[in-house]
C-alpha cells in the first residue's frame, strides 16, 4: 500500500509541474465521456418513458394500420390509404378475435372565442370502445363520451391547462369545430406529448356527419385470452390479404401487436445509441492518442530521473507502474469531468423537453457512471502502455548521461 501511495505521488507530479499540458491532454477523454454520458442518459430516459407508455397498453390488443410498414399510419392522415367498415367485418370473422373497433382522425381547426388552433380530431364509437382502450388515457375531470352523446367532446390536458387557448377550458365550456359547437364533457389526463395532449375526441357518428366517411386511421382489435396473439395477428393478415387479393409481401396494411410496436420503437432508439457510442468512441481514441503523445514527452523529459531511480534499485516493473498510473489518472480525470458535464447536459435536455411539450426524463444509472470511470481509466492506461514500456527499458547508464 505504501508503494502504491509513493507511485501515486510520483505520477501526480505531472499535474503539479505541467498543469497546462495535463489539462489539454484530458480534453479528448473529457469530450468523449461527456457525449457518452449525456446521450446515453437521454436515450435511457427515453427508453424508460416508452416502457411506461407501452406497459399501459392492452397486451391482447392488435393494431391494424393502413399502408405498409409502421409509418403507414401517416397515409391515413392525408387520405391516400383507408381502412373501412368492410375491413372491420373481415377482421371480426377471424378466429380468436373478441372485439373490433375503428377510430378516425383528421387535422381540424379547434375554435374557442376568437382563437383557432389546429389539432388532431379523433372520432370513435363510445358504444364499441373507450378512450382508455384506444390509447390508455384516463379522464382527469368530467366523464368519457357516451353512446347518447352527439355534439359532445373530450379534450386533451393542455386545453384545461391554458396552453392552447388564452382561456383555460373546463367541463361545460364550448368549442367550435367546422362551424359546429361542441360541449366539453371531459378533460383527459396528461399524456406527456404535445400532440397527444392537444387532441380532441368526439363520437364517430358525429365526425361522419361533419366530414363524411374518411375511413379509419387505425382499427383496434382484442384477442381472446386463450388464443396466442401472434397466431391471431397472422390470421388477420391472411384474411385481409385474401379479401384484397394481395400476395404475401404486397400488403397495403400493417398488423402489429403491442410487443411489435415496442420493438419498433426500441430498434430506433438502439440505432441512435449505437451511433452515439460510435461518435464518443472516436473522441476517446483521439483522447487516447493525446495521452500517448503526452506520456512519450514525459518519458523524454524524465529520462535522467528514470536513470537515477534505476541506479538506486528501481525495477522495470516499478517504472512501468509509475507511468501507467500517470496515464490512467489523466484518463480518469477526463472521465470524471466528462461524467459531470454529461449529467448537466442531459438534465438540460430534460428541462428543454418539458418546455416543448414532449417531456421525458434523463436517466443516469450508477452502472453508467462506474462504467464510464473505469473505461476512461482503462483508455488512459492503455494509451500510456507503450511509453511506459519505453521508460522501463531504459539503461541506467545511458539515462544518466542525458
Amino acid at each position: 500500500m505504501a508503494s502504491f501511495v509513493y507511485y501515486l505521488n510520483l505520477a501526480l507530479r505531472t499535474f503539479r509541474h505541467k498543469p497546462t499540458r495535463s489539462w489539454l491532454t484530458v480534453i479528448g477523454i473529457f469530450i468523449g465521456i461527456t457525449a457518452l454520458i449525456a446521450l446515453i442518459s437521454v436515450g435511457q430516459g427515453l427508453q424508460e418513458t416508452i416502457d411506461k407508455q407501452f406497459s399501459m397498453l392492452n397486451p391482447n390488443a392488435l393494431y391494424i394500420f393502413p399502408g405498409s410498414g409502421f409509418y403507414g399510419i401517416l397515409a391515413a392522415t392525408v387520405g391516400s390509404v383507408q381502412m373501412t367498415d368492410h375491413d372491420i367485418k373481415v377482421i371480426q370473422k377471424v378466429n380468436g378475435i373478441e372485439k373490433v373497433a375503428g377510430f378516425a382522425a383528421v387535422l381540424a381547426g379547434i375554435e374557442s372565442g376568437s382563437e383557432i388552433k389546429y389539432a388532431f380530431l379523433i372520432g370513435y364509437e363510445p358504444s364499441e370502445i373507450s378512450l382508455r382502450e384506444i390509447s390508455s388515457i384516463s379522464i382527469e375531470k368530467g366523464r368519457e363520451l357516451q353512446t347518447s352523446d352527439g355534439y359532445k367532446a373530450v379534450v386533451g390536458w393542455l386545453y384545461a391547462n391554458g396552453d392552447v387557448f388564452k382561456k383555460k377550458l373546463t367541463v361545460g365550456d364550448e368549442i367550435t369545430i367546422k362551424g359546429k359547437k361542441f360541449t366539453i364533457v371531459g378533460i383527459a389526463e396528461r399524456v406527456g406529448s404535445e400532440e397527444d395532449d392537444k387532441q380532441v375526441y368526439i363520437p364517430l357518428s358525429t365526425m361522419k356527419e361533419i366530414y363524411g366517411d374518411i375511413g379509419y386511421m387505425t382499427i383496434w382489435a382484442t384477442v381472446k385470452e386463450t388464443y396466442p396473439i401472434e397466431t391471431v395477428a397472422e390470421r388477420v393478415k391472411v384474411a385481409l390479404r385474401k379479401d384484397r387479393g394481395l400476395k404475401e409481401g404486397e400488403e397495403d396494411f400493417t398488423v402489429q401487436t403491442p410487443q411489435q410496436l415496442y420493438e419498433t420503437y426500441g430498434a430506433v432508439i438502439s440505432i441512435v445509441q449505437i451511433i452515439v457510442i460510435g461518435i464518443a468512441a472516436i473522441s476517446l481514441v483521439v483522447g487516447g492518442i493525446g495521452i500517448m503523445n503526452t506520456m512519450y514527452t514525459s518519458v523524454l523529459e524524465r529520462t535522467r530521473e528514470i536513470g537515477i531511480m534505476k541506479a538506486v534499485g528501481a525495477r522495470n516493473r516499478d517504472i512501468m507502474i509509475i507511468f501507467l498510473i500517470e496515464s490512467g489518472i489523466l484518463g480518469l480525470v477526463g472521465g470524471a469531468l466528462g461524467i459531470g458535464a454529461g449529467i448537466l447536459i442531459s438534465k438540460g435536455i430534460e428541462t428543454i423537453t418539458l418546455q416543448t411539450g414532449y417531456p421525458f426524463g434523463a436517466s443516469t444509472p450508477l452502472w453508467l457512471i462506474i462504467g464510464a470511470l473505469a473505461f476512461s481509466f482503462i483508455v488512459g492506461s492503455v494509451s500510456g502502455l507503450l511509453p511506459a514500456m519505453q521508460a522501463a527499458r531504459m539503461k541506467p547508464a545511458e539515462s544518466l548521461r542525458v
